[in-house]
């Protein structure tokens, strides 16, 4: 079968126990994966049934995976303990594998809600766990968004000469170790589902550093490695977060210094969540010892307006005092360095920040800078970034310098969120950032922008899987098992995304105010000056889908449904209204005289004046189109020279001396350059060239009355020789506008995608043990004939007797013009010719593909009996 990804972002919550008490959120310092969970990412369903389930789908690559068997310890070892302490061991260490997703993981024995009838739930997948053995599978995927596993070929295994001999033999195993093996499979299935984004086996090879394949939940290692607890790789956790959504939104620590000249005993930070966001519960707070609190709580406070926009606002409260590195528990001294930090399930502006003492406000406090990565793709320029504001502007700008950005592959612990912290994620284990850089110093007066990202560069994950031609086939040398003996070959195709530029970003940064009044320590005294504190932000990559059609626009631009001429990585849809310069640009001495047949002998300047006549800062690429060199009539380089930023009302220039030095440090490559100074920008710009020569050689002597010989004025003027009013080099200056180009933003043209059922096949039937044993089987056709594609979805056919059969099978996607073939295998049953044989086939049958045309998915065949 061919699998995708899912190109669904859900919205995110937070690794978190969270629970209400009289409205209000309060969450223990720790983060409990076991905890229950609400909001609307995927629901996984484990289900253990206790009887017997023939509406469990099947096949599954070939294999017959119905009826669905019960889930009994006795099949398994009884003497380690219940049915319900083996459900309750593979949930738990399933939770924890899915804990850092937007996944909440549900334990089940009823098929009500399951397989009849499924789940109504927006999105889920279900695992059948019986404790049957499967002909040598631990599990397989995929049928009607849901998977199977055998756990009964673990007890097969557990025999003396068995491949879990010395492992889960009676004496041997434990609990725990029965729980890693079949929690492994009931983690590893789903990941070769679309709806989790496919990682896929190879997913599980690791990055360079990383930990050994074997340990991945990916792979399918040796029976040694399986009763092992194992985890995502990175590959696979980036596939998996680009498909589910990370839990935990954004978590934020901060250094603080207590400006007062007395001690506080208490901390409240206002923040801001867009009103159409749910309600934000905290996840992690920081409870280490540079705090001197290990818990907090957040209420809502209202609403507010900032910077135009309305906002919902809410008060966090550090609570849970403790002693601490600096100060007694729960206290913070005068002039007191101290570092808290909280997370939180939305995205979030910090507003204010308020120290207590006895509950009552103090006189002085902390100044912040707010910060957001909501809507944060510039369509100009393809930053993603964050922007930064100051909720008080009156006091003077916020200076944000020694900024450190890394893109991780997984979320790091908010305890590591320090300045002297190291790189550990929520499980303890080492953290490989994907990219480590440097940012740049911004000025914050009211709003601006800080870019941790360009989409022009590649995102972290990002590859295209072609299935192998003789896919579908199981191999003739067995490898290691999804089986016992043989690696099922998947079949898996097509791109495999994270997020942009990863799973998370990290940013640490110092905010100054460059005039604060604080209490200092040294002296002893109240000062005013420069007062630093640091930052630690965490946030989630992102789906970029600047042209708004629902697909990730990577796939859009790989596959030709949207053009990016200029290679930003932005759909050129998407961009603003463009302006273009052009100025001739003529730099050097050209020796030969009288010319060269291009230019007349002399020595030639130009400089380009650039002046920003929008209200909004400017963002100007600058290149140099050359047209001498070469000498011949072909086309010259294109050379790239700067991209500046321009303030509203600013000016800057370049001139020749600029281009030698940023282009041609070792000089021109001939004598004089031509071309032209291109500018690009989204803001209108006056741009003029100011062009000035002179001779080489002075003006020759009058000779004859009338006569000019060079010289500006004849020498009636001044008979005795020489050019009258002249210097003794002959000068030109010119002042040119330049020319602008308007770039019209394009009309967005409707994307969208449109499937449609082309061909029913012939049903073939088989009745090996006579009625009540036929299996129908037959191929049929969806076509996309829509101008997008269409990500992944769910098609069903229902076939007789009565219209009683139901076969689903997910499609990874479908591009624009494609077509994809089906084949389906109905359960043992009646037949389906009674006396005809009637099939209704319908794509995307939860309706999560936005579609030109919805009354196009359905269509049906009668074959006569």
């Amino acid at each position: 079968m061919t699998l995708f990804r899912a190109l669904q972002i859900a919205t995110g919550l937070f690794l978190a126990l969270v629970f209400t008490i009289t409205g209000t959120d309060i969450r223990a310092a720790s983060v409990d994966c076991q905890a229950d969970r609400s909001g609307d990412g995927l629901v996984l369903y484990l289900y253990y049934p206790t009887v017997s389930d023939s509406a469990f789908p099947s096949p599954m690559f070939g294999e017959v995976t119905s009826p669905l068997a019960p889930f009994d310890a006795n099949d398994l070892d009884p003497a380690l303990g219940s049915t319900a302490d083996y459900r309750n061991a593979i949930t738990e260490r399933v939770r924890t594998d899915y804990c850092e997703f937007d996944v909440r993981v549900v334990q089940t024995t009823s098929a009500n809600g399951t397989t009849d009838p499924v789940p109504t739930d927006d999105n889920y997948y279900v695992v059948g766990i019986g404790s049957d053995p499967g002909n040598g599978f631990f599990g397989v995927c995929c049928n009607s968004r849901m998977a199977r596993v055998f756990a009964g070929t673990f007890a097969n295994g557990a025999v003396d000469g068995g491949s879990f001999d010395g492992l889960l033999t009676p004496g041997d195993g434990t609990l725990d170790r029965w729980a890693n093996a079949i929690a492994g499979t009931t983690s590893h299935e789903p990941g070769h589902s679309t709806i989790l984004g496919n990682p896929g086996h190879d997913a599980a090879d690791p990055r360079p550093g990383e930990d050994a394949r074997e340990n991945h939940i990916m792979d399918t290692p040796p029976a040694a490695d399986r009763i092992e607890d194992r985890h995502f790789s990175d590959t696979s956790y980036e596939a998996l977060a680009g498909a589910l959504g990370l839990y935990e939104q954004t978590l934020s620590n901060w250094d603080f210094i207590n400006p007062n000249s007395s001690a506080a005993d208490g901390l409240r930070i206002t923040v801001l969540i867009d009103p159409d966001a749910d309600a934000p519960e905290i996840g992690s707070v920081y409870d280490g010892g540079l705090s001197p609190w290990s818990d907090a709580e957040i209420t809502a406070a209202g609403t507010t307006t900032f910077q135009g926009d309305p906002y919902d606002r809410y008060t966090i409260t550090f609570t849970g005092a403790q002693g601490w590195n600096n100060g007694d528990s729960g206290e913070i001294p005068a002039g007191e360095e101290f570092h808290v930090g909280v997370g939180l399930t939305e995205n979030y502006i910090v507003n204010d920040v308020t120290l207590l003492a006895d509950d009552a406000p103090m006189q002085l406090h902390p100044r912040v800078v707010g910060y957001t990565p909501d809507g944060s793709f510039n369509p100009e320029t393809g930053d993603y970034h964050l922007t930064l504001s100051v909720p008080d502007p009156e006091n003077g700008p916020m200076l944000v310098s020694d900024v450190r950005i890394r893109h991780l592959p997984r979320t790091l612990s908010i305890n590591e969120m320090t300045s002297t912290g190291v790189m550990l994620g929520v499980d303890g284990r080492p953290l490989m950032p994907w990219q480590d850089r440097d940012g740049g110093d911004v000025a914050v007066a009211g709003a601006a922008d800080l870019a941790v990202a360009n989409l022009a560069e590649e995102r972290a994950v990002d590859y295209f899987r072609e299935a192998d031609p003789d896919c579908g086939m199981l191999p003739d040398l067995p490898p290691v098992p999804d089986h016992l003996f043989l690696e099922l070959p998947y079949c898996e195709e097509g791109p495999v995304l994270g997020l942009f530029p990863s799973a998370r970003v990290y940013v640490e940064a110092t905010i100054t105010d460059p005039d604060a009044t604080y209490y200092d320590r040294n002296t002893g005294t109240m000062v005013t000056g420069p007062l630093s504190n640091r930052i630690f932000i965490q946030f989630t990559g992102q789906i970029p889908d600047l042209n708004g059609n629902g697909v990730d626009d990577a796939i859009d631009i790989d596959t030709g449904a949207c053009s990016d001429d200029n290679g930003n990585g932005v759909c050129d849809v998407a961009e603003p209204t463009r302006y273009r310069y052009a100025a001739k640009l003529v730099c050097g001495d050209q020796p030969e005289a009288p010319s060269d047949g291009r230019l007349v002998r002399g020595h030639y300047a130009t400089t380009v004046n650039i002046l920003n006549v929008s209200d909004a800062p400017a963002r100007i690429k600058k290149f140099l189109s050359l047209s001498y060199p070469p000498e011949e009539q072909v086309q010259g380089d294109v050379l790239s020279i700067a991209v500046d930023t321009l303030e509203p009302g600013h000016a800057l220039k370049t001139d020749c001396a600029d281009v030698e030095r940023r282009l041609f440090p070792n000089g021109f490559p001939t004598p004089y350059i031509e071309g032209y100074i291109a500018l690009e920008t989204a803001a209108r710009l006056d741009v003029t060239g100011v062009y000035s020569s002179r001779d080489t050689i002075a003006a020759p002597a009058c000779r004859h009355p009338g006569d000019h010989h060079g010289c500006k004025s004849g020498c009636d003027d001044r008979p005795q020789g020489g050019c009258p009013s002249a210097p003794a080099l002959s000068t030109t200056l010119e002042v040119v506008p330049a020319r602008e180009y308007v770039i019209e933003a394009q009309t967005p043209i409707e994307m969208c995608a449109d499937l449609t059922v082309t061909d029913i096949g012939q049903p073939r039937v088989s009745c090996p043990q006579g009625a009540g044993s036929c299996v129908t089987e037959l191929d049929y056709e969806l076509a996309n004939v829509g101008n997008a594609a269409s990500g992944p979805f769910q098609s069903r056919a229902v076939l007789d007797p009565t219209q009683s059969v139901t076969v689903g099978s997910g499609v990874p996607n479908l591009l624009p013009g494609a077509t994809t073939t089906l084949q389906i295998s109905t359960p043992p049953g009646g037949n389906c010719f009674d006396p005809d044989c009637t099939v209704s086939v319908t794509a995307d049958i939860s309706d999560r593909v936005v579609e030109c045309r919805e009354d196009n998915n359905t269509a049906m065949e009668t074959t006569q009996g």
